[in-house]
């Protein structure tokens, strides 16, 4: 068995998968259709990272909450 501390649901999962490939496409657009500097594009990394993390722990908080057995 997977250890809980590390779960999501498998909506989560498609959550965070919507939330990657949204990432992606957004720095891609970024990369090939605008001229930023260096810092926009490491200020972009670390925002998305971010907001990365606090959705992982909204979603394993909740799912958490739902699997008190």
């Amino acid at each position: 068995m997977a250890n809980p501390k590390q779960q999501v649901s498998s909506r989560g999962i498609r959550i965070l998968g919507v939330f990657v490939v949204v990432y992606l496409l957004i720095g891609s657009y970024m990369y090939f259709y605008m001229e930023l500097p260096t810092l926009a594009y490491v200020a972009y990394g670390i925002l998305s990272w971010v907001g990365g993390m606090m959705l992982f722990y909204r979603l394993h908080t909740s799912f958490m909450a739902d699997f008190d057995p």
